[in-house]
C-alpha cells in the first residue's frame, strides 16, 4: 500500500563514518574503575566483567552501519509543532501503515533508558498480522522518539508527559489525520499515555500500558480507605524505592552535574544505562553475565546505547526526570480518574512488587487485566511476540479495528 503525502519530511539514520570512528578510539581508550568484593549480582551497580566484555564487543564486533540497515526497514519521518508556550519541537517517528482498510491507528511510545528501538522488533506483526499467521485487528503503528530522545530535538528548557501529550495528540490528529487512535506504552511512555487520556479522551479509543504512573488523591471523598492489600504494596514499593532510587534522585535534581561524564565517555555512558537494564529486565539471576546477556544481546542494547551517544541526548533524556514531577503530571485531581477503557498487562520483574488491581481502578477504567509469565520493563524488546500478540487481543478484546476509523 502506497503512502499518502504526510505533512512531515522523510527521514532515515545516518551516522558520518567519522563520527562512528570517534566512538571506537573513545572506546579504546577507556579506563576501568576499580570494583569492590561482592560485586557478583551487581550489588553496587553495574558489573566490571560484563562491562568489560560489553565495550570490547562495542569497540571491535558492533557494525552501526548493519544496524541502520535494521533501524531504516520502516519508514521514518520528522514532523515540527509548536507548543502552548511558542517553542518549536522536532518529532521523529516511525510510521507503518497496517494491511487492510480497517487498521487501528496506534501510537507506541518508549521510555527511558529506552529509545523507538525498543519496539522495532514488533512493529511488522502489529501492522501485518497476517504473516505471522495471526488474526487481526491490524494497526497503523506510529513509533515517536520522545521529545530530547533520540532523532527529536532537544527542548531549550525540560519538557513534561502532559506538554509530550498534547505534542503527540497533534501529530495524530494534524500530522497524521486521525479522528481517533489507540496508544500503547510503559515506563515515561505510560505517564504521556496516561496524560493523552486524560488530555484527550475523546480522541482515544483505548489504550494499553505495562506500567501505572498515575496516582489518586487518596484523601478525596471518591476515594475508598486503602486496604490490607493496598498498604502492604504501598510499603513495598517504597522499600524498593529506597533502594533503587539512586538513578531517580540524581536525575530529578542535578542532572547536569551527571551530564558530562555521560555525553563525553560511552563507557560511562553503557555504565549507566546497563544497570537498568539488569535490574527491571527478566534476566536470569542466578547466572548474571550469561543471564544479562541472553536477555539482552550485545547488538540490541548497544543500539540503544548507540543512539544517546550519536545523538547526544543523554542528558536532555535524563532532565525529564526533573520535568515530571515539576508539571505534576503523575497526581490526579481530586475525583479526576482516566474513562478512556485500559488494558494493563504486568510483566514479571523480579525487583518489583505486583501492583494490586483494586489500586489500578482507583484511577483507570480497567477492562482487561494480565500477569505475564515472561518478560520485563523493556516487554517489546525483550518478548516481542508475547508483547504483539497481548496488546493486539487487548484491542481486539475492546473491539477495535471492526469498523473503519475516520480520517
Amino acid at each position: 500500500m502506497s503512502h499518502r503525502i504526510i505533512p512531515a519530511d522523510p527521514f532515515s539514520v545516518h551516522i558520518p563514518e567519522e563520527e562512528i570512528a570517534d566512538l571506537k578510539r573513545r572506546l579504546q581508550r577507556t579506563r576501568f574503575p576499580n570494583e569492590p568484593e561482592g560485586n557478583e549480582h551487581w550489588e553496587y551497580g553495574t558489573s566490571l566483567s560484563y562491562m568489560e566484555r560489553l565495550v570490547e564487543y562495542w569497540r571491535d564486533d558492533f557494525d552501526w552501519p548493519k544496524i541502520e540497515e535494521g533501524l531504516n526497514r520502516f519508514p521514518q519521518y520528522r514532523a515540527t509543532l509548536t507548543d502552548d508556550e511558542g517553542e518549536d519541537h522536532t518529532i521523529h517517528f516511525i510510521y507503518e501503515r497496517g494491511t487492510g482498510d480497517n487498521t487501528v491507528p496506534l501510537i507506541l511510545t518508549h521510555g527511558w533508558p529506552s529509545t523507538f528501538r525498543e519496539f522495532l522488533d514488533v512493529v511488522d506483526p502489529l501492522a501485518h498480522p497476517e504473516k505471522y499467521g495471526r488474526e487481526g485487528p491490524a494497526f497503523d503503528v506510529i513509533v515517536p522518539s520522545l521529545i530530547g530522545y533520540g532523532f527529536s530535538s532537544l527542548p531549550r528548557k525540560p519538557i513534561g508527559p502532559a506538554a509530550i501529550a498534547d505534542l503527540w495528540h497533534r501529530l495524530m490528529t494534524e500530522v497524521l489525520g486521525y479522528d481517533k487512535y489507540a496508544a500503547q506504552a510503559g515506563d515515561w511512555g505510560s505517564f504521556v499515555t496516561s496524560r493523552l487520556a486524560l488530555q484527550h479522551s475523546d480522541s482515544l479509543l483505548g489504550i494499553h500500558l505495562t506500567m501505572l504512573p498515575l496516582r489518586p488523591s487518596l484523601k478525596h471523598e471518591s476515594q475508598k480507605p486503602v486496604s490490607e492489600e493496598e498498604g502492604h504494596w504501598i510499603a513495598d514499593m517504597q522499600k524498593w524505592w529506597r533502594r533503587e532510587e539512586g538513578y531517580r534522585s540524581i536525575q530529578s535534581t542535578k542532572p547536569m552535574a551527571l551530564a558530562f561524564g555521560l555525553v563525553d565517555s560511552p563507557a560511562g555512558l553503557a555504565g549507566w544505562l546497563a544497570d537498568k537494564y539488569y535490574r527491571l529486565g527478566d534476566t536470569d539471576k542466578s547466572d548474571t553475565m550469561e543471564g544479562m546477556i541472553a536477555r539482552f544481546p550485545f547488538d540490541h542494547i548497544l543500539t540503544q546505547f548507540s543512539i544517546y551517544w550519536f545523538t547526544g541526548t543523554i542528558n536532555s533524556a535524563n532532565t525529564l526526570y526533573k520535568a515530571g514531577p515539576a508539571e505534576g503530571s503523575a497526581l490526579l485531581k481530586p475525583g479526576e480518574r482516566v474513562t478512556v477503557p485500559t488494558a494493563y498487562s504486568e510483566y514479571p520483574i523480579d525487583v518489583l512488587p505486583d501492583t494490586p488491581r483494586s489500586w489500578a481502578e482507583r484511577g483507570y477504567n480497567i477492562v482487561r487485566w494480565r500477569v505475564m509469565d515472561r518478560g520485563g520493563h523493556f516487554a517489546a524488546m525483550e518478548e516481542p511476540e508475547l508483547f504483539a500478540d497481548d496488546v493486539r487481543d487487548a484491542f481486539a478484546e475492546m473491539g477495535l479495528g471492526q469498523e473503519k476509523t475516520g480520517k
